[in-house]
């Protein structure tokens, strides 16, 4: 449930449900006090009211109440009313604004539907209390909850769960809630999208009859047979089937009542009849899907349309588009350019044949445009279509795609030409989301278009036109209009962007101011009033993984140390406020990355040697019985933490444990088709590596060679010359799961052993990582991780342009200075990871040259104290 609040709370930022502005329309027991002796608790946008008193069971059957925003504070009413009488705890979720984001088309489909959940204690409450709520509620509509059993036909489901909190590793390897198995040993409790009783969980006799009575009653008969699920969303699925009597195959758009919810409240059932009313009037076009028929089976409706053979266009753009592989030539840019025209203007014909029947389509995008192999088009999700002569005629559209919307053209025609100028740019730069950040973006990325494509003349000076926003344009987001912004931007203009550079205004400052303006901008937007965060970044921060390295504090505090900028008035109470976050951290993790590893190594990197110790003895107490292999949050990256701190016979005990997992001897949690630094095995072998350096035990080098090769396996040559992983149909070069991490790995190997077969790789590894255009920015996934990369490879000077920049292409303003979207480009983010601060990290290595010219190697190698930072002045100067 938290994913969804963390894109309405904040335009620029991921937050928690708790900060969803919603005063207006709280519920009215939301804001009253608790029934006298009780107590009352919020969090995440619950409100949790229980009994000092009260024992509960750790785990046990619960109950959830659904309902629709309508009969929402009848339901509260009452089951508060029934619980407060008779001592039982239960939550309820605070607004009616929450309640929506819960039910939301972009909502997880396990929290859909939950509007009040209700812990009896014991199976006699439990029945009792079924039974006598499902006689008070019924007839009252609500989202079907699918993790549950439904009970009677009123709005009440049941399910097997945790009733307090408790976390352990699944068998991936991840930290994720559990529930007391067999010998009291903690276990995943798996909150997925269909109902089930844990194996050794024996239901009461009253509750396994209605178990029963459900499997018995399952709808049968549904005349299609699915081949693929093509996509989910909260509101229902999209998939690929057969016919079962005349073996055609097609396509089922699904809607789940009451769910799906879109801006004005409008559910998934209501949208597709207005797609199924669209498309009939559009009947006979080919640019449109034929509808075969509409039917309902269980308590879903279905919109049963032509399959339309092809790929959308945002796979084929991927899989095209010369700048997102290494190595292409102008002659493949021209190509591209070619094809990409070509098809745009088959898109705008679609576009007119639509306005020309009088319908608006209004979710222009590359997920929503199929290519057929002959490159004509077909649209499809036809959701948010109107008729302009019908009384949608003002409509504006309540579900959109980021960065094909404009606050400024929400009505009429003008939602599908903004959409299609937006799509002519993301055709070349795809990075169009980040427009709703700056909104003098669409200048700087034109431009960009325009020297990189030999586009048609013209090109460039009409997406100028068709994106530029109106003056003063009434709900344009900028992130610049941010209270206690600057005055004078910071602007970004097409002449300046012409030179091979990250911020070419500064290039008089050898680069530095520009890094500054980037520490200034994570710095504002620190919130140390706060206790869940302190910068803003990646959604996981909420999850317990707020003072981690990857998410948390502890990794911008890293980046602003390492980079000489820890001088700050506020550095000191903000690293007070990481010793904080980590005691009182409930269920911490015990990884490098995402736990008390990574920010015990921190603490000491930042002169707090007895807090990093603390942690340490904390992290003494975590069982390590399931963590995974990999460095991110399992036994590398811990081995490695107790390798930093001088504990070689811990270190050296973990190694032999990775060791036996290696060979076969002893199993372990992960994915087993999993590579690359992060969660492959190029993270064991750091540590073999290490306890190699520290031991001068040759046996240590076998097993870092071994790993090594494990994770070369999934490697391959996308062309001649290049080493990159390959993951399906995909090529990967990223720090975390690509070859840029192996590729530092195999540098740690070759320090100690000499093996020309690994050089070569590792050389060849280097040198594709020129990239020159990748859709994050971030550290381990993104642009900034192959910058960071290829300067500890000592790779040339000119091979870290492209990706400098690329940075400048992905650089927005925040509060007029300069900040970084994670991945997606949805929100900013200024953490390690996914954000600034790794941004800042990458181009600062970048500047001062890599270990070419410092000793200090990177972090995600082998946590070392740290050493003076070289001042970023000669190698790149020429380029800044």
């Amino acid at each position: 449930m938290l994913a969804q609040g963390h894109l309405v709370a904040d335009p620029f930022f991921v937050e928690s449900l708790d900060r969803i502005e919603d005063a207006a329309d709280r519920f009215a027991r939301a804001a009253g006090p608790p029934p006298p002796g009780w107590q009352r608790a919020e969090r995440g946008g619950w409100v949790n009211i229980h009994r000092p008193e009260a024992r509960l069971p750790r785990q046990g059957w619960k109950i959830h109440a659904s309902a629709t925003a309508a009969r929402a504070e009848h339901v509260i009413d009452t089951v508060w009313d029934y619980c407060a009488e008779r001592g039982i705890c239960f939550k309820f979720l605070r607004s009616a604004t929450v309640l929506k984001q819960v039910n939301s088309k972009q909502a997880p489909r396990s929290a859909g539907g939950k509007l009040v959940t209700v812990y009896p204690c014991g199976e006699e409450e439990l029945e009792r209390t079924l039974t006598d709520l499902s006689a008070l509620l019924r007839g009252i509509e609500g989202p079907y909850v699918l993790s549950d059993l439904r009970w009677d036909e009123g709005p009440l489901y049941v399910r097997y769960g945790g009733f307090s909190l408790a976390y352990c590793f699944s068998h991936e390897g991840e930290y994720v809630p559990a529930v007391e198995g067999p010998g009291g040993v903690l276990v995943p409790d798996v909150r997925g999208t269909s109902f089930r009783v844990p194996p050794w969980v024996e239901a009461p006799a009253f509750l396994a009859a209605r178990i029963r009575e459900a499997k018995a009653s399952a709808p049968g008969g549904f005349p299609y047979r699915v081949e693929k699920a093509l996509h989910f969303s909260n509101g229902g699925g999209v998939y690929r089937a057969v016919e079962a009597e005349s073996g055609r195959r097609v396509v089922l758009r699904e809607a789940r009542p009451h769910a799906g919810l879109d801006d004005s409240g409008t559910d998934a059932v209501a949208r597709l009849e207005r797609e199924h009313a669209v498309l009939r009037r559009l009947a006979g076009l080919d640019c449109v899907p034929q509808v075969y028929a509409r039917t309902r089976h269980w308590e879903h409706h279905f919109l049963v349309e032509e399959l339309i053979e092809g790929e959308t266009l945002q796979e084929a753009v991927g899989r095209r588009h010369p700048l997102f592989r290494h190595g292409s030539g102008e002659e493949e840019v021209a190509a591209y350019t070619r094809w990409a025209c070509d098809v745009l203007g088959r898109i705008e014909k679609a576009v007119a044949e639509l306005h020309a029947r009088g319908v608006v389509f209004g979710d222009l995008q590359p997920g929503n445009v199929i290519v057929r192999p002959d490159d004509s088009v077909c649209l499809v999700d036809f959701e948010t279509a109107f008729a302009r002569d019908s009384a949608d005629a003002g409509l504006r559209p309540a579900l959109g795609t980021p960065g094909f919307t404009a606050a400024w053209a929400r009505s009429g025609p003008a939602v599908d030409t903004y959409a299609l100028a937006a799509l002519a740019l993301a055709l070349f730069c795809p990075l169009t989301p980040l427009l709703r950040f700056d909104r003098d973006k669409y200048a700087q990325l034109a431009g960009w278009v325009e020297r990189r494509f030999p586009v048609p003349p013209g090109f460039g000076e009409r997406l100028r036109r068709e994106l530029a926003p109106p003056v003063s344009a009434e709900g344009a987001q900028d992130a610049q209009a941010t209270p206690g912004a600057p005055t004078a931007p910071v602007s970004f203009t097409d002449e300046s962007f012409a030179d091979d550079s990250l911020w070419p205004e500064e290039r008089a400052a050898d680069g530095r101011a520009a890094l500054d303006s980037l520490c200034e901008g994570i710095l504002v937007s620190a919130t140390p009033e706060r206790e869940d965060r302190l910068f803003p970044g990646d959604v996981r921060q909420f999850d317990e993984q707020g003072a981690s390295l990857a998410f948390g504090a502890a990794g911008v505090l890293h980046a602003l140390y390492v980079t000489g900028r820890a001088d700050h008035p506020a550095f000191g109470e903000h690293v007070d406020w990481l010793v904080r976050a980590c005691e009182r951290t409930r269920w911490p993790r015990p990884g490098l990355y995402d736990g008390l590893a990574g920010i015990a190594y921190v603490l000491e990197e930042l002169g707090r040697p007895g807090e990093a110790r603390e942690v340490l003895t904390r992290l003494d107490g975590i069982g390590l019985q399931g963590c995974g292999a990999g460095l991110f949050g399992g036994i590398a990256g811990i081995g490695l933490t107790r390798l930093h701190f001088g504990e070689a016979d811990e270190a050296a005990r973990l190694g032999a444990r990775l060791a036996r997992a290696l060979t076969g001897r002893e199993p372990m949690a992960g994915k087993a088709d999993a590579a690359g630094l992060t969660h492959g095995w190029s993270g064991p072998a750091l540590l073999f590596t290490g306890l190699y350096a520290t031991t001068r035990d040759q046996e240590w080098l076998r097993h870092a060679e071994t790993a090594l090769a494990r994770d070369i396996g999934h490697c391959g040559a996308p062309r001649e010359g290049q080493v990159h992983v390959r993951e399906g149909q995909r090529w990967l070069s990223a720090l975390d799961r690509g070859s840029a991490g192996i590729a530092l790995a195999l540098d740690a190997y070759l320090q100690h052993r000499d093996d020309p077969h690994f050089a070569l790789l590792r050389d060849r590894m280097r040198d594709s990582l020129g990239t020159e255009l990748l859709l994050s920015p971030g550290l381990l996934d993104g642009q900034a991780g192959l910058l960071y990369g290829l300067a500890h490879l000592a790779g040339p000077d000119s091979a870290l342009v492209p990706h400098l920049r690329s940075l400048g292409l992905h650089c927005v303003r925040f509060r007029g200075r300069r900040a970084f979207a994670m991945d997606g480009l949805l929100r900013l983010s200024m953490d390690l990871a996914t954000g600034a601060a790794g941004v800042l990290l990458a181009v600062h290595t970048a500047l001062a040259g890599g270990p070419a010219r410092t000793p200090r190697p990177p972090l995600p190698l082998l946590p070392l104290p740290p050493t003076p930072t070289a001042s970023p002045d000669a190698p790149l100067q020429a380029e800044l």
